[in-house]
């Protein structure tokens, strides 16, 4: 961890108020992105973050620092992220008008043509997304929004390697499968390059 880090930390577990705001304020935007990329509803991607907050605060006085800070809590994030996708028992199969859709995209000298080939493609992206498990999704949250590793990402998910790349495998081929259609008609040179953009959640 870097000295700052390592300095607000212990500051937050001797109870620094100060020390809970500036964590707070440094990851929040990170763990409302892999949360909404489980659940996929906003507001209950937000109930998630403040859920994982108390968790946090409550529980820091046990983190020794034997693993990097914030796959400590990106573990935190994906365990609550994924019991709130269980207990709710839902699909999470979300309209594309909805308030998480795609951003669109940088490129401003696109005509209008291919604006719109590449917001339905985004769009399918998006509903690709929702149709893969919990556990999927947030693998490829971490590796193509976070860009954790993917020893991060077993430690973060509490999960082997080999179980890690199993996940991205999976979860990469089902969203080809998904959009082979959309891919056949409109041009290989399309393809899914949106999944790695980062452009799941909305902004916060």
């Amino acid at each position: 961890m870097k000295h700052e880090e390592t300095e607000m930390i212990s500051r937050c577990q001797q109870g620094d108020q100060e020390a809970l705001k500036e964590i707070f304020d440094k990851y929040h935007k990170k763990v409302y992105r892999i949360a909404y990329g489980v659940v996929r509803q906003r507001e209950e991607a937000l109930d998630i973050v403040q859920e994982v907050f108390i968790k946090l605060f409550r529980s820091i006085k046990n983190f020794k620092g034997r693993s990097q800070f914030y796959t400590y809590l990106y573990r935190m994030v994906m365990n609550t992220a994924i019991d709130h996708a269980r207990k709710a028992g839902k699909q999470f199969i979300s309209s594309l008008d909805q308030e998480g859709s795609f951003e669109p995209s940088d490129n401003v000298e696109q005509g209008p043509e291919r604006m719109l080939l590449q917001k339905e493609l985004e769009g399918r992206v998006k509903l690709a997304m929702d149709k893969l498990p919990a556990e999927q999704r947030a693998a490829l949250i971490f590796r193509d929004v976070e860009g954790l590793s993917y020893q991060e990402m077993s430690e973060a998910m509490g999960c082997s390697i080999g179980t890690v790349m199993s996940r991205l495998h999976y979860g990469r081929r089902r969203i080809q499968e998904l959009l082979k259609d959309y891919v056949d008609l409109h041009g290989q040179s399309r393809g899914t390059s949106t999944i790695s953009k980062g452009r799941y959640p909305p902004k916060l």
